[in-house]
């Protein structure tokens, strides 16, 4: 980040929104009282010790403890006390849930698993395992999606098999996340927050009845944090190395990764007459991430085919090898995002390129902006209509130095682009309190675009690529809830879904020229691929077959059977036409049993689930391809079939007014029963990505009465999981060692609860750990890690009113 002082140009919007919510009390004062039958909102997920928390999973508004559905419901105000601000935080405390910023090479963009299954790949071309939505709109690509959580009612991240209620590409669960809505209580709140790498962050919301029927919310976010991991000058660092320094800098920085600069906007307007049947909520958005690409650093180097440049003779220069690793356990690297070097191609030929032809630049940007309309209508006591609409579209950029070195095996920066519209009607029946019916419809639309330069000189590649996708996907669905009597329920439901894709690509030399195919010119293998398109279609139907008894008060019991999918696709990294190839979905039937329960006097909650995933057509990459031109390859083929057995335990307890504690563990065990296609590599011994077979977390807070003084509150929670592999072809390379990681919080509230002062720490042992790595040692001899932020300081002051 630029010295941290270029933050204030996003806080200008900030001030404007604090002058707005400065005039709420006038505001307020100026309004007539509403009338006595204005129904509040349902709060969801409110306090961590509350009794009742209420959930949408089944279409209709539910008690978490009634819903049988695996589900960790949190609320904005537990995210707070968690230090949790961003969707990559919330799979620290819900079990079976793995959710982290995407290595380098995939973008701006999230790696989200649940139960095993996801995807990590950002391509358009490929379907996320985890649906992610914005008040109930589906969010069609993990591109974008590191989303800042800000004004949020409450999250929702539910696990298992989401075909017939939320549809495709919820496979493995979905995460939902649920604004606040405006009401007719007139208030807001600004908070503003310092810590380290000289954090600054700025928050803030107002609601403003603008009458008796029409209510209007308003709210935005300020985050810049420089960059922990700084990139140095390996030739100013290493004098006497033969690399020529080309910083400059006394202290031989050049920049940082890992920097944080966003900025978001929220209005939310809803109009909702008191006793009438009509509730019409328009939500607008505007975002904008200038932030830096996440931190990398270099864990292997060994490839002689790489050197670095020296005028007129290709054949030698300093190899591409381990002097190129920084400290183990240090925040640098020596990247440079800069072309040049000698080269011995896979051909044998030696080649180079001059330095300072292509420079990309190291940042991972995202402007992105939405518009939805949520039409709810009561056609009677027993019939209600609902229309959700919504469009978003997001722009973006990403650089890739693979290598993390001042010599350059890959360099790539790409410009990507998402539109899409989305249509979802639903309506539901309540038939004399005996069967609840939803029945409804579901349209997708996306276009997706992505423009960029890809240089790889060992296979002579150096071009540019202008690839256009087109998504469309329609469903049909319908659930129904039949309450045989007051405690034994029957759920039946059914999704029918029809899928379009279509791949164009374009690949040109630089020059904007087409590849001659003349061997060993530049770009030879790609002749024929401009404008090639790939296509895939296909439908699937999706059912979920429970039942849930209710024991007692506090115990409800639940057994299902459920289906889901990932949508097929088309290879977007073909090396050659004959690898345009389109794939299948992977398909996923699991069987679950669980239990909910609220224990002495609602003092203990305790909810569990058990699983059994059977995993069908699993979407693998093929390494080899024997029937192309080009044997080496990376395509996205249905290669594998596999089961996997898990539980899962949840607990709140609240032994004494104040004091409560929670915790949650998960368990998984996967084993691949085919492997239908050994050109992946992947052997029935290995695992799939993002398997821990342990998770477990826990916290402790405690609310101290200071005797009419205010109330102080520490917090502390604690996160860990075992071992997993980043890739599916496991080695010690892609093996991720996570750690345990520790976060403490110290608040004051004052006594009329109206502001607060904060004192925050995480990563509070100071952990160096990783979050992912891009292993790529039999092709480039390189691997790279995605390195976890640091230990982080931070103090908030926040005033409600």
């Amino acid at each position: 980040m630029s010295n941290g002082k270029c933050a204030f140009r996003g806080h200008v919007a900030m001030l404007a929104l604090a002058s707005a919510m400065m005039a709420v009390p006038a505001l307020a004062q100026a309004q007539e009282a509403p009338a006595s039958g204005q129904a509040p909102e349902p709060q969801a997920a409110d306090q961590a010790n509350s009794a009742d928390i209420i959930v949408t999973a089944q279409f209709r508004a539910q008690n978490l403890q009634d819903t049988p559905i695996a589900i960790t419901a949190v609320s904005a105000d537990t995210l707070a006390a968690r230090s949790q601000t961003s969707v990559t935080d919330l799979g620290q405390f819900a079990p079976n849930v793995a959710l982290a910023p995407a290595t380098s090479i995939q973008g701006n963009a999230v790696a989200a698993f649940i139960r095993g299954v996801g995807q990590l790949d950002a391509s358009f071309a490929l379907e996320p395992g985890v649906g992610i939505y914005i008040d109930d709109i589906y969010y069609g690509t993990t591109f974008g999606a590191v989303m800042d959580l800000t004004d949020l009612e409450r999250v929702e991240v539910l696990r298992g098999p989401q075909g017939t209620l939320a549809g495709k590409n919820s496979v493995g669960g979905a995460v939902k996340l649920f604004s606040k809505k405006p009401d007719s209580t007139p208030g807001g709140f600004v908070e503003a927050t310092y810590g380290r790498f000289d954090r600054l962050e700025l928050r803030g919301s107002a609601n403003i009845p603008l009458t008796d029927d029409l209510f209007l919310r308003v709210s935005g976010v300020s985050k810049n944090v420089d960059g922990y991991m700084k990139l140095l000058d390996y030739g100013c660092v290493n004098p006497t190395s033969g690399i020529p320094a080309s910083s400059g800098n006394k202290n031989c920085q050049t920049g940082t990764e890992g920097g944080i600069d966003v900025m978001g906007l929220r209005a939310a307007l809803r109009y909702a007459p008191a006793g009438s049947p009509l509730e019409i909520n328009i939500v607008a958005d505007v975002s904008k991430d200038n932030s830096d690409v996440v931190a990398t650093k270099l864990l292997y180097a060994d490839n002689p085919a790489v050197r670095s440049y020296v005028a007129g003779d290709a054949t030698v220069g300093i190899p591409f090898d381990s002097r190129f690793l920084t400290g183990s356990k240090s925040y640098t690297s020596y990247a440079t995002y800069g072309s040049g070097g000698n080269y011995t191609t896979v051909f044998g030929i030696p080649t180079q390129i001059a330095p300072g032809g292509f420079t990309a630049s190291p940042t991972s940007t995202v402007k992105a902006w939405g518009l939805s309309g949520t039409i709810d209508y009561d056609l009677s006591d027993a019939l209600k209509l609902k229309s959700i609409t919504g469009y978003r579209s997001a722009d973006g950029t990403s650089a890739i130095d693979v290598d993390g070195s001042p010599l350059a095996i890959l360099l790539q920066e790409f410009t990507y682009g998402h539109e899409q519209f989305t249509q979802e009607l639903r309506l539901s029946a309540n038939f004399n309190d005996k069967v609840d019916l939803t029945v409804g419809g579901f349209y997708y639309d996306a276009t997706d675009t992505i423009k960029g330069r890809s240089q790889i000189p060992t296979l002579l590649f150096d071009f540019m690529s202008d690839d256009v996708i087109k998504n469309r996907s329609i469903s049909a669905f319908a659930h129904g809830e039949f309450h045989v009597t007051d405690a034994f329920n029957i759920i039946g439901g059914l999704r029918y879904t029809d899928d379009k894709k279509t791949y164009r690509y374009s690949r040109r030399n630089v020059d904007g020229t087409l590849p001659s195919g003349a061997f060993f010119t530049p770009n030879f293998l790609l002749v024929g691929l401009d404008g090639l398109t790939g296509t895939f279609s296909g439908n699937r139907v999706d059912y979920r077959i429970g039942v849930n008894y209710r024991w007692s008060s506090e115990l409800m019991t639940y057994a299902q059977l459920s289906t889901g999918f990932k949508g097929g696709g088309i290879n977007p990294r073909p090396s050659a036409p004959d690898q345009v190839q389109s794939f299948g979905p992977e398909k996923l039937t699991t069987y679950e049993a669980g239990f909910k329960a609220d224990l002495f006097s609602r003092m203990l909650r305790l909810n569990g689930a058990v699983f059994l995933n059977k995993y069908n057509d699993m979407q693998l990459v093929r390494y080899q391809c024997p029937e192309s031109v080009v044997l080496s390859c990376s395509v996205p083929s249905n290669a594998g079939d596999a089961e996997v057995f898990g539980w899962e335990l949840e607990a709140q307890l609240h032994p004494a007014d104040g004091l409560s504690f929670d915790a949650s563990v998960g368990y998984l065990d996967f084993d691949y029963k085919t492997i239908t296609n050994p050109a992946t590599l992947v052997t029935k011994d290995m695992i799939a990505p993002f398997i821990s077979k342990w998770q477990l977390s826990a916290g402790v807070q405690y609310e101290a009465d200071l005797g009419g003084n205010g109330t102080l509150t520490p917090r502390i929670d604690w996160s860990w999981r075992s071992n997993f592999y980043y890739n599916s072809v496991n080695n010690p390379y892609n093996l991720i060692d996570a750690p345990s990681l520790v976060n403490a919080r110290l608040t004051y509230q004052a006594p009329d609860k109206d502001w607060s002062l904060s004192a925050g720490v995480t990563n509070v042992f100071d952990k160096f750990y990783y979050n992912g790595v891009a292993e790529n040692v039999g092709t480039f001899g390189v691997v790279t890690g995605t390195v976890g932020r640091p230990r982080e300081w931070t103090v908030t002051a926040k005033k409600s009113f």
